[in-house]
């Protein structure tokens, strides 16, 4: 199929994956009640075990196929042909062919102005000779010294 989107190859292998892992374990539990009514010996549990979780496997791989198509639907789904959006009353473009050079649009000149008068400049001003670097002292945060009220003073006083 041409037109078949991977969404539709998503939805269809998840199917398939469902199916094959039902029918299988439909079987396997037909095989495990006539094992179960007549004994075997020769390992048949081990193969009925195995093809009963084979397909829980394929269930479970089926579902999150899924699961995993619909959550990329919104990626995988794109337009066949992309879509240019002009806006009323936008200048719409031409059409550039391929073999042409790309051309720059003529600038117009601008009239020369004459030239400006200079005023003479003032002679340097000399600079007087920086004074060296001071190195700064850490300065130290004030100590808050606990401070006492007068009323305080009376009540108690300092001893020596």
């Amino acid at each position: 199929m041409q037109g078949e989107t991977k969404q539709a190859g998503s939805a269809t292998m998840a199917i398939f994956y469902i199916t094959a892992g039902a029918l299988l374990d439909v079987w396997v539990t037909v095989y495990w009640v006539y094992l179960w009514r007549n004994p075997s010996e020769d390992g048949s549990y081990y193969w009925c075990a195995g093809l009963f979780f084979t397909g829980l496997v394929l269930i479970g791989i089926g579902l999150l196929v899924g699961r995993i198509g619909r959550s990329a639907r919104a990626a995988e789904v794109t337009s066949a042909r992309p879509v240019q959006m002009i806006t009323p009353g936008a200048p719409v473009s031409q059409p550039i062919p391929a073999n042409s050079l790309p051309v720059s649009p003529p600038v117009a000149q601008q009239p020369m102005s004459p030239p400006v008068a200079q005023q003479p400049m003032s002679p340097p001003v000399a600079q007087q000779p920086m004074s060296p670097p001071v190195a700064q002292q850490p300065v130290s945060p004030p100590i808050a010294q606990p401070t006492m009220s007068a009323a305080r003073l009376e009540r108690e006083p300092i001893l020596p």
